[in-house]
């Protein structure tokens, strides 16, 4: 259906061994949920666009007697490009799976960051949210362009692609790599989509979003 708008953006690092979310100083924040919805060092933080490609795959037609008569079944991957307007520092370095050097700088870690992530935009109506889930993948970040301040500030925005694939347990999301949900269902609850996203998690008091 329809949507418009970015709600927020939710983001974990998962253990590639056993799926479950990684808290604490190794993960995103002691709950080991990270809002992208302003921070101490990023107040202007959240999405600004999140572009979401191969949610599904065409089919291969299979031929016989000159006529199309099967076709095989592709499983999607999809990819998220999120454009954040800004995002935590550190965040951002452990979602693209940077470690830390010996002067506190960050560089290309031997073992790649296993990201889950939820996006969430509303009906046209703004009265229903819509969540795309994404149970396992990795980030990169392209190009960075920077530009001089004139008159006008030039402003240079985070962009960084999430690659999905299978989930680390099987059992995650039926095996595929990603679900759609809403609470335009019946009996739907965000507390139970985040616990499947990331398995691991646990509500608290304050919110969903840790502010971390």
């Amino acid at each position: 259906m329809a949507t418009q708008g970015i709600v927020t953006s939710y983001f974990g690092l998962i253990d590639n061994a056993t799926g479950q979310l990684i808290k604490g100083a190794d993960g995103l924040s002691d709950t080991g949920i990270y809002e992208a919805d302003g921070h101490q060092d990023a107040t202007a933080e959240g999405a600004t666009q999140i572009q979401i490609q191969n949610l599904g795959t065409a089919p291969t037609l299979q031929y016989s007697n000159n006529k199309a008569k099967r076709s095989t079944k592709a499983r999607s991957y999809p990819t998220a490009e999120f454009t954040m307007l800004d995002l935590g520092f550190e965040a951002k370095q452990k979602l693209l799976g940077k470690i830390q050097t010996a002067s506190k700088g960050f560089v290309d870690g031997e073992k790649e960051a296993h990201v889950a992530a939820i996006a969430v935009t509303q009906t046209l109506d703004k009265q229903h949210k819509i969540y795309y889930a994404f149970a396992n993948g990795t980030m990169i970040e392209g190009n960075k362009t920077l530009g001089t301040n004139t008159n006008n500030e030039t402003d240079s925005n985070d962009v960084m692609t999430l690659t999905t694939m299978n989930p680390v347990v099987d059992t995650q999301f039926g095996g595929e790599p990603y679900q759609v949900a809403s609470d335009l269902v019946d009996g739907f609850t965000l507390d139970a989509l985040m616990a499947e996203t990331f398995p691991g998690y646990s509500k608290t008091t304050s919110g969903t979003g840790d502010q971390g």
